[in-house]
Order: structure tokens, then sequence, then C-alpha cells
């Protein structure tokens, strides 16, 4: 999985393999978040809920003071907030909750704030909208791997490896990402960060013939799906909106 605006995902063994790209958007690199920002000096990488004690915990890159939420920030956030049941399973916020930094915004959206003014230059919140954005990303990402188990007939369960590529990709927390259901359900240590991929494999194929030999043989034995146009895309991507346990099978209870 290289995970970006877009997200390229290849499921597969040395027999066959299958592919597809799916339109995740710019939320996991902060873009339509409110205080979200690149992975940059005073970007909140890192955040942490005490259920108990109602208290947060953040770190932020290079310890700088808090700016705004990058990528993985934005993720840990939700995973955190799905943990300590602040929002439900569809990412809406619990009114019942009665998490102190909970509260309706001026313009009448629910919102839990991270950091206070004092920490920071202002308030930094993760609201509702921020949710659904980063709900948006999440199921354009893991429709596309649902088609492609679906196609190869097989269940989380079964995959022995899943490497993360890019640079979100690079610096997300594994066991988060299946916490939103944005990954496989398998376990954490079988996920693996491996850098800049792409750009790693471009350098091996301008300077190695070998390994152009090897990209050929790769494309013989690889199916590229177009999710637009395959016929169950929008069941799977509707299912894999809401978070775990309802997003991780999205396609498992279609028809065929």
């Amino acid at each position: 999985m290289d995970i970006g605006t877009n997200t390229e995902v290849v499921l597969g063994n040395r027999d066959r393999m299958v592919s597809c790209s799916c339109a995740s958007g710019p939320a996991f690199e902060g873009a339509h978040i409110k205080y979200g920002m690149k992975a940059a000096d005073g970007a909140i990488e890192s955040v942490r809920i005490d259920p108990k004690s109602k208290q947060i915990y953040t770190q932020t890159i290079n310890g700088s003071p808090p700016a705004g939420l990058c990528g993985s920030g934005i993720i840990e956030t939700i995973s955190e907030m799905l943990k300590a049941e602040i929002i439900n399973n569809i990412g809406l916020f619990k009114k019942e909750s009665a998490f102190p930094n909970v509260r309706m915004n001026k313009d009448g959206e629910w919102e839990l704030m991270i950091v206070p003014r004092g920490k920071s230059l202002k308030d930094i919140t993760v609201t509702q909208k921020d949710i659904n954005e980063i709900q948006l990303a999440k199921a354009g990402v893991f429709s596309g791997i649902s088609i492609l188990m679906k196609e190869l007939d097989i269940t989380p369960e079964k995959i022995q490896r899943v490497y993360l590529a890019g640079a979100f990709g690079n610096t997300i927390n594994p066991a988060n990402a299946k916490s939103i259901g944005l990954v496989p359900d398998i376990p954490t240590e079988r996920i693996y960060h491996v850098g800049n991929a792409a750009l790693s494999g471009a350098k091996m194929v301008l300077i190695s013939q070998k390994a152009r030999k090897t990209c050929v043989k790769i494309l013989e034995r690889l199916r590229y799906f177009e999710l637009a146009a395959y016929p169950d895309f929008e069941s799977a991507y509707i299912r894999a909106l809401c978070f775990p346990e309802y997003s991780r099978y999205s396609l498992m209870q279609l028809k065929g």
C-alpha cells in the first residue's frame, strides 16, 4: 500500500497479483482538516487519550510548540477517540459523553479540543467534519482492499504481510491504522514500513536491466481493476465508511 492522495494497492503472491488505485484524497496529508498541516515542526504527530483521567497527551515533531495536526496525528486522535468512546462506530460524537474537552463550536459543530489556547497560539481541535473527511479517505482505501480480497477469494487472516509505503504510510502507527479500518485486521507485527518504495523502485528500473526484466514478469501476473467501473464498488465504499467492527469486511457479505 502506497498511501497518499491516491493510494496504490497490490495484493497477491509470486503466482498472481491484483491491483487498484484508490482516490483517498488529501486528508491523510492534513488537507481539508480544520487544523491540518504538513508534517513539519510543530505538527502534532502523536496523541494519547486517557479514558479514566480524561487527559490528552500530545507529541509534536521536533518537540516544537503545537501548531496543528499532521496526517499521523489526526489518525491517532480519531483512533484514541474511538477507544475512549468519544465517538461511535459511524463517526459521530456521543452526546452523552462526559468528556470535558468535547464541546460545540461557534458554527454549531461538535469538536474535541486537543490543545488549549496558551499551550498553543490557538485552540487546536478535531471537528465532526474532520472525522468525516478521514472516513471518506479511509473508505476510499479500504473499499479497494476489500475488492482485491474478494477477487482473490481471501480473508484478512490469510494475508501474511502488509507493506506500507509513501511519506504518510511510513509514519502512520500500524495499530491505529487497523483501529480505524484503514488496513486489514491482521496482527500488527505483520505490518511493515518500507519507506518511499515507489522512488526506490523507479531508481532500480532506471539503472538495472535485471530490475526491468523483473518488472515485465510482474506485469504478466498482474491484473488491474478500475474501481469506479467495478460493479460492487459503491456498496463496498458505503460499508467502509464506518469504523470497525463494521468496516473490516466490507465486501464479504456481497453476493458472488
